[in-house]
């Protein structure tokens, strides 16, 4: 558990399902900084979690849904051809 491994899945799972999200913070020079700061905000309600009484993994579960794993953006669940479509409307 450590805020560097946090760092690393959102950096897999917002470039993959937040590339908007992903692109505006690159475009504004954010992007490294809030994979730092989100991956010490997961760390630190891990633990926030755990003296609660929660266990690790528990703690985890609840704390990657609220901080890490956000709901993918509406055309990030299309498919490649899909996109492609839309691109031409």
């Amino acid at each position: 558990m450590s805020a560097q491994r946090y760092a690393g899945m959102v950096r897999k799972h917002w470039t993959k399902w937040l590339p908007k999200k992903v692109a505006t913070l690159k475009a504004e020079g954010q992007w490294e900084i809030t994979l730092q700061v989100v991956g010490k905000q997961t760390l630190a309600r891990v633990l926030e979690l755990m003296q609660q009484g929660f266990q690790q993994h528990e703690a985890e579960e609840v704390a990657l849904h609220e901080l890490v794993l956000l709901k993918p953006e509406p055309e990030a669940e299309l498919e490649p051809w899909e996109r492609e479509e839309l691109s031409k409307m």
